[in-house]
């Protein structure tokens, strides 16, 4: 279950205009150490094996993403590169040096997409005061 707040923002395109959003209420982040503890939970492995196996995943993600291969991690998602660009006249003008951006893409799976639509959300008890 996500639970969430209420949140005022002012619009981008008229800043005079305020308008209320949910914001989720995220939890501690998970490392991969504690990761590795949860999982050990679960399986046969002790903490250490599952450790080593999440780092050895995340390089190799990592590796070959920069690399320029399409990663598709069953169950959890595909791991993409992508790049933007200045755009050019010619074809001729067009190379590295007209690269602004790079990054990675992910797209869920089937699987984890079906996940995210069964999340529940409920309003977090938190001091709504400041509103």
């Amino acid at each position: 279950m996500i639970q969430y707040t209420i949140a005022k923002r002012k619009m981008i395109n008229d800043p005079s205009v305020e308008k209320y959003y949910p914001k989720i209420v995220r939890g501690n982040t998970l490392d991969t150490e504690k990761i590795a503890l949860l999982l050990q939970e679960r399986t046969t492995l002790e903490p250490g094996e599952i450790y080593g196996f999440l780092t050895a995943l995340s390089k190799a993600i990592r590796n070959y993403v920069t690399d320029s291969y399409v990663v598709d991690i069953e169950g959890l998602g595909i791991f993409s590169p992508t790049i933007s660009a200045r755009a050019v006249n010619t074809p001729d003008e067009l190379d590295a040096t007209t690269i602004r951006k790079k990054g990675v893409n992910y797209r869920p799976t089937s699987r984890m997409k079906s996940k995210l639509e069964q999340i529940k959300f409920s309003k977090a008890n938190l001091d709504t005061a400041h509103l």
